[in-house]
């Protein structure tokens, strides 16, 4: 199991607080040192633009937090890990 301390928890929980605000399904792992964002159904259309959004936004806010990788595995789901 990763235990996450120290500043690079305090990375994470201030980048998971910054996602709990957006609309979006946010899953904290905090202690093993991730969280993932979903934007919620529908992914099609105009809302497909809504997603990459969001998601284009969380990407910008990633670079205030070196020790958080920001991994995106399509344009509606989110994947932020510790180093």
């Amino acid at each position: 199991m990763i235990v996450v301390n120290g500043t690079k928890a305090a990375q994470l929980m201030a980048f998971l607080e910054r996602c709990a605000h957006l609309d979006a399904d946010v899953q904290s792992s905090v202690e093993r040192g991730f969280f993932t964002v979903t934007i919620p159904p529908p992914w099609n259309g105009p809302a497909s633009k809504a997603a990459q959004a969001v998601q284009d936004k969380i990407k910008e806010w990633s670079k205030q937090y070196p020790d958080v990788v920001c991994y995106c595995f399509d344009s509606y789901s989110t994947l932020l890990y510790v180093l």
